[in-house]
């Protein structure tokens, strides 16, 4: 009962980590102190919202696929 107890909390941290994260990147902040990790944020809220275009080797993984 421990061992699930403390793996929700490591699960339910990391979870927070990367929402908070992610809203640093929407929001702008952080861009002075770290500007290549808000970037990177941006980048993955904007694929979080359906926004952002699939990367270019990921389309030919999935073309490649599709191919019979």
């Amino acid at each position: 009962m421990v061992v699930i107890v403390f793996s929700m909390i490591i699960i339910l941290g990391v979870a927070a980590a990367i929402v908070g994260l992610v809203a640093l990147g929407m929001q702008g902040r952080g861009r002075d102190r770290a500007p290549v990790l808000a970037n990177k944020m941006a980048r993955a809220a904007e694929h979080l919202n359906g926004e952002g275009e699939p990367p270019e080797r990921f389309r030919r993984f999935i073309e490649s696929g599709l191919q019979p």
